[in-house]
């Protein structure tokens, strides 16, 4: 968008008066909902504002609000009243983003999904850049015009979400790897497996640590090493799901956190990244003509099955691992199962 057309963004903001009518009626009002919006430094917080605040005005049973990824690449359900596995979700999504290029700057639109009626109120950010997007399904009310309104009211809000983000990816990415880091694990781990705990779901964990990079280290130097370690994590993340996360544990040592997987799917898994990085060479064309030959060992270790706390997943996981590290390399190995105080 211009610069022509941000300016009078911000006018409108600064006028609301002047912005498109909205229903007097309508509790709580556009700006009590922009200021609980502006409340929130989270951009997830303030889209579940957002999204409470729509579905009210428009009289919709169910909505979702779509935001960016953990990875910041694409929209993602970050709130919304729809089951986490309703086909819905994907068919809705993709209609957004095939509409944002045309639709997105001029407010609220009609949007129809696989024969769902929405109404998607597009969310910018500061330099007019696609930020979020809420939908609701089969609305009752015609609200577009406020909801157009309250998405001007609140770009501020949103564009100070997205710097506190982009400052919070600082603190999590290991800029070596461009994967998350250990202080990230730490934190994540804890998260989710408290969540496993209270919805009594599985989760897994897996260790590898590359077999031959201090090799690699060594004979080309660490700059090779680094770029080595760049390569991994990108094989890497195109072999997991898109809410499954990989760490770097420290040094040639890295993690993968699988929510709601099992101990054969998290072997799957590991074995899907085992060939990823043996299956072809690393480094190729830079000094060595053909490359260098990389291998990995693995160690598993899920929750509940081999684990009840994070302590104990690690510990399991990276004793696993070991296993590998000192016979064979190159290859898998999971945790011995947990017995309960009673023998079970």
């Amino acid at each position: 968008m211009s610069e022509r057309r941000s300016g009078a963004g911000v006018k409108a903001a600064r006028e609301p008066k002047t912005a498109r009518a909205v229903p007097a009626a309508l509790e709580p009002s556009p700006l009590e909902c922009a200021l609980a919006v502006a409340e929130c430094l989270e951009l997830e917080q303030q889209l579940a504002v957002f999204l409470d605040a729509a579905r009210g005005w428009a009289a919709a049973k169910e909505g979702v609000a779509f935001g960016p990824d953990p990875e910041g690449v694409a929209l993602a359900p970050v709130a919304a009243s729809l089951a986490s596995g309703d086909p819905r979700l994907d068919s809705l999504r993709h209609a957004v983003r095939l509409r944002a290029a045309s639709d997105w700057a001029e407010g609220a639109f009609p949007l129809a999904a696989d024969g769902v009626r929405a109404l998607a109120v597009p969310l910018r950010g500061r330099n007019d850049e696609a930020v979020a997007a809420v939908v609701l399904l089969d609305p009752a009310r015609d609200v577009a015009a406020a909801l157009t309104d309250l998405a001007i009211r609140v770009r501020p809000a949103i564009t100070n979400a997205m710097q506190v983000r982009a400052i919070r990816e600082l603190t999590i990415k290991d800029d070596t790897a461009s994967c998350f880091n250990r202080r990230y694990f730490e934190e994540f781990i804890l998260e989710e497996m408290a969540r496993a705990n209270r919805f009594k779901a599985p989760m897994s964990l897996i260790f590898f640590d590359m077999d031959n990079l201090k090799d690699v280290n060594t004979r080309l130097g660490h700059a090779a090493g680094s770029r080595t370690l760049l390569e991994v994590s990108e094989r890497v993340r195109g072999k997991i799901r898109k809410f499954d996360k990989l760490f770097r544990f420290g040094g040639d040592e890295f993690c993968i956190v699988l929510p709601e997987t099992e101990w054969h799917g998290a072997m799957e898994v590991a074995e899907r990244v085992r060939e990823a990085i043996c299956g072809r060479p690393f480094l190729v064309g830079l000094r060595s003509a053909r490359g260098e030959p990389m291998t990995a060992s693995f160690g598993i270790a899920s929750f509940p099955l081999h684990a009840r706390t994070k302590e104990e997943l690690v510990l399991r996981a990276d004793r696993a691992m070991q296993t590998i590290k000192s016979t064979t390399k190159n290859g898998i190995a999971t945790a011995e199962r947990k017995r309960d105080p009673d023998g079970a």
